[in-house]
């Protein structure tokens, strides 16, 4: 019999061929694709940086580093042509499916791979790998931080910190989540002074990021860069209902296996049922859609938000079975360690101050959910994986043809 190592080596090999085959193909699908949606801003903004007409763009929300990333590489390869910015945008996110892989590694070696095919052929990164978005670029930093707080090294895990705020600011609610992590798995209960000022050092970049991000806030007077009319803080459940409704399909064949563990559960749970009142009751009664983003019909995801907000109770109803089963699937769902469950409360911090409803902010979420969650059976994982199937295939043929945008 070929030893356990050697086998787990032939499999790493065989994911990454595949990854690459995988990112090749993508890329040389879109390569000539003319750009769609947020992709002439962030061209535009690279455009610039590398004209020397403007070093600290300010169309995007968001802070350059992603522009300043890509027109540095650009101006490496001494290209500015938009297929080699599509180019370097695919090498970037092939480096966060390998810091994917690395982090599912650490965290249960056993089901790394499993993990990273989900992540790697999941319909909601997928059509992202190869466009010139910031998403996965920002996610990529984030993942550098975890590793290395899982790692023990947070002076470093800070440093990647500080990066990805670079990228997307609201990030610093991830870095938030990393610290209280790092914290829980090392630390905790360890509350007296003399404990504290032996371990609080060590997160010092945790709090230089915290004190850089107000120093930001205070300079820009708000926490927005470009866009301020559309992009500002409010109290918006809408990114929580449509990840809950996403999360139903894109682990659909779990969620049924589950099914169940939801019975047994909803019969000894009195706090499970009031949580549920609880969140029809908003469903029903305060969940809109008003922002003028969330308009446009040729984003896939305002599909969904057209059927979640419908003057029809029937489809709205029709829409809300989804997102309640996924609450209760997902309270029946184990996670690797119990300091993992602070997924939750900040996936909720994260995403409910966000004004526009957009696919895009549940990557870290949904990234994270596949990490910390426990290895499911082959079966399942296999089924998951057809699933994604069709919905890719049709996802890339509708952006190739100019039609929609995910």
């Amino acid at each position: 019999m070929m030893p356990i190592e050697k086998k787990e080596t032939y499999k790493t090999v065989a994911f990454f061929v595949f990854a690459f085959v995988v990112f090749t193909g993508g890329y040389l699908a879109v390569k000539n694709m003319l750009h769609l949606a947020d992709e002439y801003c962030h061209h535009m903004q690279i455009m610039e940086i590398l004209e020397g007409k403007n070093f600290f763009p300010s169309r995007c929300p968001y802070l350059p580093g992603y522009h300043w990333s890509t027109a540095i590489l650009s101006w490496l390869i001494r290209s500015d042509h938009g297929d080699s910015i599509r180019f370097l945008s695919t090498a970037l996110s092939f480096l966060c499916v390998l810091a994917f892989f690395m982090l599912a590694k650490k965290i249960d070696a056993r089901s790394s791979i499993q993990k990273s095919l989900l992540f790697l052929l999941s319909p909601v990164f997928f059509p992202f790998f190869f466009v010139i978005y910031t998403d996965i670029y920002a996610m990529f930093y984030v993942f550098l931080a975890l590793g290395a707080a899982l790692n023990q090294r947070l002076w470093l895990s800070g440093i990647f910190g500080i990066l990805s705020l670079m990228v997307r600011q609201n990030n610093i609610i991830w870095l938030a989540f990393i610290g209280w992590l790092a914290y829980f798995q090392n630390y905790y209960p360890q509350y007296r002074w003399q404990d504290i000022k032996r371990w609080m050092p060590k997160f010092f970049f945790f709090f230089l990021a915290a004190a850089l991000m107000i120093a930001f806030v205070i300079w820009n007077k708000g926490f927005i860069l470009g866009d301020r009319k559309y992009h500002y803080v409010t109290f918006n459940g809408g990114n929580i209902f449509l990840a809950l409704f996403i999360f139903f399909f894109l682990f659909l064949p779990l969620n049924l296996s589950n099914f169940f563990k939801i019975i047994s559960h909803l019969k000894r749970s009195i706090m499970l049922w009031l949580i549920l009142i609880e969140i029809t009751m908003i469903y029903f009664f305060f969940f809109q859609s008003t922002h003028y983003y969330n308009g446009f019909a040729r984003f896939l995801h305002n599909w969904f938000i057209f059927w979640m907000t419908s003057p029809s109770i029937l489809v709205k109803a029709a829409a809300f079975i989804p997102i309640v089963y996924s609450v209760l699937s997902l309270c029946v769902t184990p996670l690797q360690r119990k300091s993992y469950y602070l997924l939750y409360p900040f996936s909720i911090l994260f995403l409910l101050p966000l004004p526009v409803i957009e696919i895009r902010y549940l990557f870290i979420p949904l990234a994270f959910f596949i990490l910390f969650k426990q290895k499911d059976p082959e079966n399942i994982t296999l089924f998951t994986l057809a699933t994604y199937i069709v919905p890719n295939i049709c996802v890339i043929y509708l952006i190739l043809h100019g039609t929609f945008f995910p």
